[in-house]
């Protein structure tokens, strides 16, 4: 493989650290529109929690299908691009982010609601507000979750990206290239520097958020 490891890191790390922020900013969305009912929470989330299961190369397939040129959105010319790639990894991660966050959402966001209106107030952006800001921690680790899930998943990138080399060829991509002809040092490599970046991001992220989210 010519392509040296750097490129194929800061590549990897730029679409996934994309798809999931995609991700978790939708997952919030979703997650506080649940939890303003306890039957969205008790429908919903089993679902969500199911979905999380699906296979990613159930979800490539999909997204295939969708960016395939003769596809519904063939005409954007997404297939085989990086962005195939994000759209594939957000696909992923939403449901995790959702399953991690929703419970969560509406347990805070009920407690929120009483305390709010103990005092007198009423104001649903003021309910919405403190309820994001009690669950700091929780948002911080389901983008994590979301992250983790994007950089590891492999089904995605290889069906929707090709692991084209300098252009989607990404990380776990190149571990099953590298595999595939027998360049198992460079697969362990590979591997190792996939798993430094995940622990590298983990402990950075959660040291900013205790210094700045939660001091």
């Amino acid at each position: 493989m010519a392509e040296g490891v750097v490129p194929i890191t800061i590549r990897s790390i730029y679409i996934s650290a994309s798809a999931s922020a995609a991700a978790f900013i939708v997952a919030v969305v979703i997650s506080s529109y649940v939890s303003r009912s306890r039957r969205r929470v008790e429908l919903l989330t089993p679902i969500f929690e199911s979905l999380v299961g699906v296979p990613t190369t159930v979800i490539g397939l999909l997204v295939y299908m969708l960016l395939f040129p003769r596809g519904p959105l063939g005409f954007l010319g997404l297939l085989y691009t990086p962005y195939a790639i994000m759209l594939g990894e957000f696909l992923v991660a939403l449901p995790a982010a959702v399953t991690y966050m929703v419970r969560d959402f509406y347990v805070v966001r009920e407690g929120v609601r009483e305390l709010v209106l103990s005092l007198g107030v009423s104001n649903e952006k003021a309910i919405s507000a403190l309820t994001l800001r009690e669950l700091a921690p929780t948002l911080l680790s389901a983008y994590l979750i979301a992250f983790s899930r994007a950089i590891g998943e492999l089904g995605v990138a290889l069906i929707v990206g090709g692991g084209i080399e300098g252009y989607t060829n990404v990380l776990t991509t190149a571990i099953a290239l590298q595999t595939s002809i027998g360049m198992y040092e460079g697969a362990i490599l590979t591997g190792l520097m996939l798993i430094s970046i995940t622990m590298t991001v983990v402990f950075v992220v959660r040291l900013l958020g205790e210094k700045v989210l939660w001091r």
